[in-house]
């Protein structure tokens, strides 16, 4: 099937390869906590995203970014770039260039139960985790045994309190202790509840400071 075309196969790839291949480019990137990614239009072949490049296109990971709008903005650039590259292709000015397999990495999918927070990591790393996995999976903890999902989080330049123990818990946030640092939360939804702020989710259930989570 690779070989009908007259000119070849192309996939664009999310990701500068060969760094991240395989199903989940966008996600693993943000939990490596990288600086920059980018998209790969690249020949295929019979093994996983290990074609020969064509082209490729870089962007910069910045702190608000999270999976779907990392995403969003690889497509537009991916587009961009298939323009670009497809026609100079077809005029034979571009010349592949094949993959330093030693450079490879693998981005494996991402599963469901990785959304669950392990407290005692540093915050940093946490926060990259729930960006990296927004919108899907998502991540979670649990209050007095009910899931309670992180909806939006961040660093909170605050004390550490323990792994998974509230802090301070007001307006502004659900300051919560990592095993490092702290993250603050603020939004968040019960399990069989909605969608709230913390200022919401407090007035019809105060944490006070000591509270577990996990």
């Amino acid at each position: 099937v690779l070989s009908l075309p007259p000119l070849g196969a192309f996939n664009l790839h999310a990701s500068i390869l060969p760094a991240y291949r395989g199903a989940a480019p966008i996600q693993r990137a943000i939990l490596d906590g990288q600086a920059a990614t980018g998209v790969t239009i690249m020949q295929m072949d019979a093994g996983l995203d290990t074609g020969a490049i064509l082209s490729k296109a870089a962007t910069p990971i910045g702190p608000t970014d999270n999976a779907q709008t990392l995403h969003d903005r690889l497509a537009k650039l991916g587009a961009e770039l298939l323009l670009e590259t497809i026609p100079r292709h077809i005029a034979g000015e571009i010349a592949a260039t094949p993959q330093d397999d030693a450079l490879a990495t693998h981005a494996a999918k991402i599963t469901r139960d990785m959304g669950r927070i392990d407290w005692s990591q540093p915050a940093a790393q946490l926060w990259n985790r729930a960006r990296a996995f927004t919108p899907w999976p998502g991540v979670f903890t649990r209050l007095d045994g009910k899931l309670l999902k992180l909806l939006e989080v961040e660093p909170a330049d605050a004390d550490c309190p323990g792994p998974g123990v509230v802090g301070q818990a007001d307006a502004d946030g659900i300051v919560v202790g990592c095993g490092d640092g702290a993250l603050r939360i603020t939004r968040l939804q019960k399990e069989g509840s909605k969608r709230l702020t913390a200022a919401e989710f407090l007035a019809g259930a105060p944490l006070p400071a000591g509270t577990q989570l996990g």
